[in-house]
């Protein structure tokens, strides 16, 4: 797979922001909440590699498999976990950038256009931009709200595909569900991960980041 793409489109959950002490700690938090018991980090990556389960308030009422208790109140439980109230910071907080600034704007310079195509909600998407003040580097973001159906489904693709008018684009992602969700949108996908799977595999984001540039 050549790289002479006219833009790039990333995942943001363990792409560009590292969140296995965020999203991954509330999933595992919470189901243990709920269960009564602790819940192992294998335990909820095992539920993430499932297909289907992009969503991470779908990944923990799924683990805790309980139909007795509700699925707002588990997804309450979560966003009171992961963003915080007045007495508490959230773990949204503990969200390491895994791409740096400089080297997105080495990016952009290469390949003009980059977007993002998550399953966050808006509000918590523009956070980690303005946290890490990456304004302006990004031409599209597609979040959670702007589709009906999310990844493995290729609509937040298509969405990024049609509104940056890419011809010859690829996604970057950590995930099944990104994978099938490129292979939809009829695009290739860079694959960071253990599994053999995507266009192109690499077990670290440092190695995109050579291969890309």
């Amino acid at each position: 797979m050549k790289n002479n793409f006219d833009g790039i489109i990333f995942d943001m959950d363990g792409i560009l922001v590292d969140v296995s002490k965020s999203y991954r700690e509330a999933i595992r938090l919470t189901a243990g909440y709920f269960l009564n018991r602790e819940v192992k980090k294998d335990e909820v990556d095992r539920i993430k590699n499932i297909v289907g389960m992009n969503n991470d308030w779908d990944a923990t009422y799924k683990l805790i498999n309980n139909p007795r208790i509700s699925y707002e109140k588990v997804k309450s439980y979560f966003q009171n976990l992961y963003l915080g109230n007045s007495k508490r910071k959230g773990l949204i907080d503990n969200e390491p950038t895994l791409i740096s600034k400089a080297i997105l704007k080495q990016l952009k310079e290469k390949y003009k256009k980059l977007a993002i195509a998550t399953g966050r909600p808006r509000k918590e998407a523009q956070y980690v931009i303005e946290k890490n003040k990456l304004q302006g580097l990004f031409d599209c973001i597609v979040v959670m709200e702007d589709i009906i159906n999310g990844k493995p489904a290729p609509d937040m693709l298509f969405a990024v595909i049609k509104k940056m008018k890419f011809r010859n684009t690829v996604y970057v992602g950590d995930s099944p569900n990104d994978v099938i969700s490129a292979n939809k949108a009829g695009i290739p996908c860079i694959y960071v991960g253990t599994q053999k799977i995507g266009s192109e595999r690499f077990s670290s984001i440092l190695q995109v980041i050579k291969y890309l540039l």
